[in-house]
């Protein structure tokens, strides 16, 4: 329980001063986060390197594009990208020319890892689907 004392130094503080507690709180939180959220990319792009081989096995022009912190698959016109913004950590995933879907694991402690390779792998679905449905193998 919070003295008077401690409750009034709060109430004291400048915005500037809570400004930057918050945002050191912040930093804390990304800094905790960005291990989970470097899982969870390791996973996605795992997820998308298996798509391409089973894509390469059946010999189609599937091609993974890898940077840093940035991974696309394309197979011919349609694409799956990866991104991983280390300053927010936070995971976003491209679907063609879709809305990226954001998994910002600062925000919300409770995404897991595996949730972010469900997802990875149902779009990687998709993106063979859509494929196969253009050009026919």
């Amino acid at each position: 329980m919070a003295s008077w004392r401690d409750e009034l130094i709060e109430v004291v503080k400048t915005k500037a001063e809570r400004e930057a507690e918050e945002l050191a709180r912040h930093k804390k939180r990304v800094e905790e986060a960005l291990a989970t959220a470097e899982s969870a990319m390791a996973l996605g792009v795992e997820g998308l390197r298996f798509t391409r081989d089973r894509l390469k096995d059946k010999e189609q022009p599937a091609e993974l594009v890898e940077q840093a912190d940035s991974y696309k698959l394309v197979i011919r016109e349609h694409s799956l990208a990866l991104e991983l913004h280390r300053e927010s950590a936070a995971i976003r995933v491209i679907f063609g020319e879709g809305k990226p879907r954001e998994f910002d694991f600062a925000k919300d402690r409770h995404i897991a890892p595996a949730d972010v390779e469900e997802y990875v792998g149902r779009r990687s679905l998709e993106l063979v689907r859509a494929a196969q449905k253009s050009t026919p193998w």
